[in-house]
Order: C-alpha cells, then structure tokens, then sequence
C-alpha cells in the first residue's frame, strides 16, 4: 500500500499536522482540537472535515465525531454527525479506508445508524469514492446525489 500521502483523493488537499508519539503517528483533528492516531480510515475523515469546513462552510460547531450510540444492544459510533440550526442530525457520514470497498454492507451499518438519528443526509466515502444520499422519511424515498450538501 502507498504511504497515506500519496493517495489521491477526491477531496482536496489541505495542511494538516502530524505528530509522532511511542512510533506512531498522529494526526491532527481540528473538529476535537486533539491528535488521533494516523490510519487510513482517519486519513480519509480528516479530509472529508477540512471539505465540509472549508469548502462547503459547515461551522465546526455543528459538527461531532464518534458520537456513541446504543443500537440493537452494541454500541456503536457513527465517524461524523452534522447537525442543522435546530440541532437535529443533519448528515451522517461513513467513513472507510480508502481500500475498502463502499459495498452493501457499508451501507447496512449507516442505516443502522439511521434508524436512530433519522437525518436527512446519508454520506458514505472512502476517500477514493463517495456514495451520498438524501432521505425523505416522510415518503420514505432516498434519492442518490452526486455532491455533498452545501450547508444553508
């Protein structure tokens, strides 16, 4: 596998801290103001934030990460939740290393978390690919889009 710098994602690119701690490196999140360990999933959720903060203007105010949830008795942690002003979830975002494929079973584990949050955006990417979808709970439709919500 290529070193995490070399891949070309669909994200743009941004300048980003790292930190080296016991051999392992850390990056920074500027959403949780602290260090998190280098993976490829980490990678593809760093970029994926600076997109949604510097190029589609979502405030990090309104953005979580890991959020911990009780779903069918496990516990579970969604990689990022957006809310809207009224403080319900907005989008919910997947986040996957670049090498895993975006496969039904992605999405099974984003619906999961769904039933839960019911938010009107669901967003899966491995940074290589994104699959975004828009919910109408109402009618009960999903729509499949081709960009990410610009935030209102």
């Amino acid at each position: 596998m290529r070193p995490l710098a070399e891949l070309q994602l669909l994200f743009p690119e941004f300048e980003y801290k790292l930190t080296q701690k016991d051999g392992k490196i850390f990056i920074y999140d500027g959403i949780a103001k602290k260090y998190r360990a280098l993976t490829p999933e980490e990678w593809v959720r760093q970029h994926c934030l600076n997109y949604l903060t510097r190029y589609l203007n979502y405030p990090s105010s309104i953005i979580q990460i890991e959020r911990g949830h009780e779903i069918d008795l496990m516990q579970r942690r969604t990689d990022i939740q957006v809310f809207d002003k009224q403080g319900n979830v907005f989008m919910l975002i997947e986040c996957k290393a670049p090498h895993v494929a975006l496969s039904a079973q992605v999405f099974q584990q984003i619906s999961q978390y769904q039933k839960k949050n019911e938010a009107r955006f669901l967003v899966l990417t491995n940074g290589l690919e994104h699959q975004i979808f828009e919910i109408d709970i109402e009618n009960a439709t999903t729509n499949q889009l081709t960009e990410f919500p610009i935030y209102q």
